[in-house]
């Protein structure tokens, strides 16, 4: 038979043809989640230091920061996706710019871009131009106040009853004393300072020591006279790191802790402070702030934005001047309908970047001292309040926050501290309910910014008098601290330096 003209077989093409194109479907798709799904886990593709680390010195799982300089707080978390850190940069700028007067310039008709970068739109009326004005370093103030100077990081705050129960701002006046303005014309509320008046004391063991009782006082009222009956209180800029990890423990976690203290033989009986969501009207835990007042870091963020620095965002759309600051009011806006000063993008930025600050490793873990400290901490009662450890739930929006175990020394509740540290009342916190402030990072304070004040108001100068401040529900682990021998006090503020 003639095979001549038969046609050679032909080759199976089809199925390489679909190995191919179900590879390249595979590194598209693959390509698509890297850069829109997987980088929201908050990891990268590099190592973390903290896998290889003695367990002991996560403070924050793997939210731990190494970092030697002199900038512990401002680190951003290890490993980041360059999503992550190119909103974190963002963020970390907005935070350090001094922002500028209004111009009354129009974004609408800005650049592509301009809204973003411009450093303008300081109210009228503020306290400070820029976030790292108060927290210096990510930290606290930058320099402790001291009588007759210019308050910074630092404010006072007022209230006088409301004739209902409860209390209002003074008549013309914000809560928040507003002491700067940023428009000619424009007169500040007024003046704040605090004198201090020293308060001798001794230990059982004879060992004598000193607090200083802060008194407040409004030079240059701008808006008319304050009532005697005014209640005031100061408020100083805390520390920033591990805020996103705060952000992530749950509300069933922190009400177990509340009922945990429930018929503490210490009298201890922390609560919750509920707060309204400014966005979605939904009554919840508040977790930030000095009194628990703010539900989550946006909030924390936008808030600071308006109350301290007179900036409008997404939520907080309307200037602060009030109907009789007449001057306030008629003094250059950024923007019309639909614009703010921060915009949606610029508040974001600075969540993100809160949310990601890594917090300070623990140190001299293995000092004798500070091991023996460790245990007359929890022996005197502290760590009822200031928990230890904790671990954050699994709904956070930023997977990287999610289960860790941390060591915050906190429970973010309300505790009744005493009259000697009564303030004014906040929403549902009484004038002497204060929020258990996390201890991680506080022994770096003076590294960070060049003094060692502590408290809500700075009238601390070092963390022992910080505990012997302590009253009220914590009466009686201040006891144990004072009976304590002169070395085993010493030991225990040693492990307070090494948190």
């Amino acid at each position: 038979m003639d095979t001549s003209l038969t046609p050679p077989p032909r080759r199976p093409l089809l199925a390489p043809a679909l190995a191919v194109l179900a590879l390249a479907l595979a590194v598209l798709g693959w390509s698509i989640w890297e850069t829109r799904y997987a980088w929201q886990s908050g990891y990268g593709n590099g190592e973390l230091p903290s896998a290889a680390a003695d367990p002991r010195l996560l403070t924050a799982g793997d939210m731990t920061t190494f970092h030697k300089g002199f900038k512990p707080f401002g680190q951003p978390a290890d490993n980041l996706p360059w999503q992550y850190e190119k909103l974190f940069d963002d963020g970390d700028g907005l935070f350090d710019t001094p922002f500028k007067t209004a111009s009354g310039r129009d974004p609408a008709t800005s650049k592509p871009g301009d809204v973003a970068t411009t450093p303008e739109g300081l109210g009228p009326l503020y306290n400070a131009s820029g976030c790292g004005n108060c927290h210096f370093r990510d930290g606290a103030v930058a320099a402790p106040y001291q009588t007759g100077q210019v308050m910074n990081g630092i404010f006072l705050r007022m209230s006088v009853a409301d004739g209902k129960g409860g209390y209002m701002a003074p008549p013309g006046y914000h809560v928040q004393l507003r002491d700067k303005s940023s428009a000619p014309g424009v007169p500040p509320e007024g003046q704040g300072v605090i004198d201090y008046v020293e308060v001798p004391g001794s230990f059982p063991d004879g060992e004598r020591f000193s607090l200083r009782r802060p008194a407040y006082r409004v030079l240059d009222p701008g808006y008319g006279p304050l009532p005697e009956e005014t209640i005031y209180e100061a408020r100083s800029a805390p520390r920033l790191a591990g805020m996103g990890l705060l952000e992530a423990l749950g509300t069933e976690t922190l009400l177990a802790l509340a009922k945990a203290q429930k018929n503490h033989p210490d009298g201890i009986s922390g609560r919750p402070n509920w707060v309204i969501d400014p966005e979605s009207g939904q009554r919840v835990i508040g977790k930030f702030s000095l009194k628990a007042n703010e539900p989550h870091l946006r909030a924390q963020a936008a808030g600071a934005a308006y109350n301290d620095m007179g900036m409008t965002s997404p939520l907080h759309p309307q200037e602060l001047c009030l109907p009789n600051q007449k001057e306030c009011a008629a003094a250059p806006k950024n923007g019309g309908p639909g614009h703010t000063d921060l915009s949606e993008a610029q508040i974001r930025a600075l969540t993100v970047y809160l949310q990601l600050l890594a917090v300070p490793a623990r140190r001299d873990i293995d000092d004798p001292a500070v091991q023996r400290g460790e245990r007359l901490f929890a022996d005197a009662g502290c760590a009822a309040c200031h928990v230890p450890t904790l671990t954050t739930d699994d709904s956070h929006p930023i997977r990287r926050l999610r289960r860790q175990t941390i060591h915050p020394y906190s429970d973010l509740l309300l505790h009744d501290m005493g009259p000697g540290l009564s303030g004014r009342p906040d929403g549902e916190a009484s004038a002497q309910e204060w929020r258990t402030p996390p201890l991680w990072g506080q022994g770096l304070t003076q590294k960070s910014n060049h003094h060692t004040v502590f408290l809500h108001d700075q009238r601390a100068r070092n963390l022992q008098e910080a505990i012997l401040w302590h009253d009220g529900e914590a009466a009686i682990a201040r006891s144990r601290f004072m009976g304590m021998k002169r070395e085993d006090r010493a030991a225990l503020l040693r492990f307070l330096e090494s948190i």
